[in-house]
This record gives C-alpha cells, sequence and structure tokens, in this order.
C-alpha cells in the first residue's frame, strides 16, 4: 500500500513538472489604446515633468521597422534582389522579378541622395573659372539610382562614365527619417512569428471603443495597437510604444527653453518646499512610453508614459505618467489621469501550432 501511494505522488510531481513549462513560457496578446484629454484649467494639480529619456535600450520596439526602416529592408522587399537558387538545385523556383512600387524606389533614391549630399559636399569652383554653376542639391541627387533590376548602385563617375557597385555596409545600415506623425491605428501584417509581432488590421478586438474616443468631444486617440508574444514566468517583458506628431531637433530646443522659462517661475516656490524637479529633456515624440510586464501568479503591469502638451502655460510642456496595476487575463483594464487615458488588455494565445499540435 506504501508502494501505491508513493507512486501516486511520483505521478503528480510528474504532472506537475510537465504542465509548469506551459505556464512558464505561454504566448499572451496585448492591446494598447492611449488617449489624450483636453487641457482643465480648472485643475490646481502640478504634473510632473520627465527628468530622464525613457530607458529604452534592451526595450522590444516592433514599431521602428515600420516607423523608421532601415534601407536594407526595402532592398530587401524587392522581388529582383532576392538570393537566386544555386544552379545545381533544380527543383527550387526560379526568381520571379516583380514590379518594383514607385514608393519604394522613390524612398531608397531619397535616402541615397541624402546621404550622398552629407558624405561627399560638392566642391564650389573657383572665382575665375568658366564652367558654368549649378545648385549643389540637383547635381547631387543625380549622382545615384538605384538599378533594381540587379541591386547595384550605379554612379557617374569624373569622367562622365556610368559604373556600378554594390551597396555599401553603411547605406545598408541607414534609415528612412521619422514620419511627421504616426497613425493613431498602428499594427502590423499579423504574419505568425517566433518571436513577438504586431497583429494585423483586423487582429483588433477593441475597435469600437477606440472609435468611440475618437468620436468624443475633448479627447485625442493617440495610439491603438495590439501584439503578441511569449512571456516567461519570473521575467520582464520592456515594450517601447510612441505615436503622434515628431518633433524635429531644432523646434525641440525652441519649446524646451520656452518651457524652461515658464517653469523658472513655478519652480522657485516649489524650491521652498523640496518640490523641484525641472525638466531638462524633451522627447521628440508626443507620446512616448515604455511598457512592462511580468508574468508571474498573476500579469503586473508597468507603464511609464511622457506626453507632450503646449495649450497650458501652468503645466511641464512634457508630463510624465507613472502607471502600475495588476492586470487580470481577459478583462479591459482602464489607468486613468486628467491628461492621459491609458486602456490595455492582455488575453492568452495559442499560436496555430500549438492548436494543431493539440488536435492531433
Amino acid at each position: 500500500m506504501k508502494h501505491l501511494r508513493l507512486t501516486s505522488l511520483g505521478l503528480a510531481l510528474v504532472a506537475l513538472f510537465t504542465t509548469a513549462p506551459t505556464f512558464a513560457n505561454s504566448w499572451y496578446e496585448i492591446e494598447l489604446i492611449a488617449f489624450s484629454r483636453t487641457t482643465d484649467k480648472t485643475l490646481k494639480e502640478q504634473f510632473e515633468a520627465p527628468t530622464a529619456p525613457l530607458k529604452t535600450s534592451n526595450a522590444m520596439d516592433l514599431m521602428r521597422p515600420l516607423v523608421q526602416p532601415a534601407v536594407a529592408d526595402l532592398i530587401k522587399a524587392i522581388p529582383a534582389c532576392a538570393p537566386t537558387p544555386a544552379a545545381s538545385d533544380a527543383t527550387a523556383p526560379a526568381a520571379v522579378s516583380a514590379p518594383v512600387s514607385t514608393t519604394t524606389q522613390q524612398q531608397i533614391q531619397q535616402l541615397l541622395s541624402e546621404h550622398q549630399q552629407t558624405m561627399q559636399p560638392v566642391a564650389a569652383a573657383p572665382a575665375d573659372s568658366l564652367d558654368v554653376q549649378l545648385d549643389a542639391e540637383p547635381v547631387v541627387a543625380s549622382l545615384y539610382q538605384l538599378n533594381f533590376q540587379n541591386c547595384q548602385m550605379e554612379q557617374w563617375d569624373a569622367d562622365g562614365q556610368l559604373i556600378s557597385r554594390a551597396l555599401s555596409a553603411q547605406e545598408l545600415a541607414l534609415q528612412l527619417p521619422a514620419p511627421a506623425q504616426i497613425p493613431a491605428t498602428f499594427t502590423g501584417d499579423g504574419v505568425e512569428k517566433d518571436n513577438a509581432y504586431l497583429v494585423g488590421p483586423d487582429g483588433l478586438q477593441l475597435k469600437n471603443l477606440a472609435y468611440q474616443l475618437q468620436r468624443e468631444a475633448g479627447k485625442q486617440l493617440l495610439l491603438h495597437t495590439a501584439w503578441r508574444q511569449p512571456l516567461v514566468s519570473g521575467r520582464n517583458s520592456r515594450s517601447h510604444w510612441y505615436a503622434g506628431v515628431y518633433q524635429n531637433e531644432a523646434a525641440t530646443e525652441t519649446e524646451q527653453s520656452i518651457d524652461l522659462m515658464q517653469q523658472v517661475q513655478q519652480q522657485l516656490a516649489a524650491v521652498q518646499q523640496g518640490q523641484s524637479s525641472l525638466q531638462l529633456w524633451y522627447s521628440p515624440w508626443q507620446f512616448d512610453s515604455l511598457v512592462q510586464l511580468r508574468l508571474g501568479r498573476f500579469i503586473q503591469f508597468d507603464g511609464t508614459f511622457y506626453l507632450r502638451q503646449l495649450d497650458d502655460a501652468n503645466q511641464p510642456a512634457q508630463i510624465a505618467v507613472k502607471q502600475s496595476a495588476r492586470l487580470t487575463l481577459g478583462q479591459i483594464h482602464y489607468l486613468d489621469h486628467p491628461r492621459l487615458g491609458v486602456i490595455i488588455q492582455v488575453k492568452r494565445f495559442t499560436p496555430p501550432q500549438e492548436t494543431l499540435a493539440e488536435t492531433l
């Protein structure tokens, strides 16, 4: 009898350790909505300003490949640049060249032209030269063009000869400049991957809620996105999300100076109370955030959000909001702030391969 009890206990332990990895490394789908509120100048609360940039060096960024794609990624997307199968492999399908979109061509050519203008400025001719003077920008813009048939760069040399060369690693590493504004609804292709990926447009489950926010007076939808990723028990998952209008460096310096001047008077009184926190840093995005999820007995959510606002001189030009919550799977959680609202939902996701394996 004692032997049977030990066997039962052994089986229970085997079952426990067999199922533990499934919980410890499971897939989840996270949907996030962020929106701002119109300034309520009747509020007496003084909001905090960020004093340091978000620490995003080790954070997952699923937006950047779409917001600021590297030129190498664009070139890889050109069918003519796809690697051709080896000649000995008779069974491999032949590479088929497809038309390259005009937008893709323009993006690559513009980027390479700007790069060439920066790296090799056109020297001005001597004052006594009889050569016709041309504007530097049009000349430089004509130096490079991408041959989409063989993915080589065609360059006119000093003798007027057209030569071809492969793209350099430096050119391939370049990224397109940031857009003026990111669409509020931000999704990917939804194609399943082995690691984290953005859902497609049809994967958003809170569309009605986002639509209501867009139509409600005094609110601006900043970001609506969703992604799928595995979460490992006991480990933090950090991701970087941003949206809204992009502010260039020149405008940043101007508005930062204005903001600092505005805050001086506010901070003089605060210093006496030991509450001075003068803003020394400014994010280029209207909305910038760092989201952290930790899987355990429950899902711990910690978010740091930076929101830019310029319509209330009594508040910092950029405010910092920190929110923490314990999330229940499947429930819609609302994190409230007088100027910012965040809605998040986390639920389990079963990849198609696992679904197929379970049915076999």
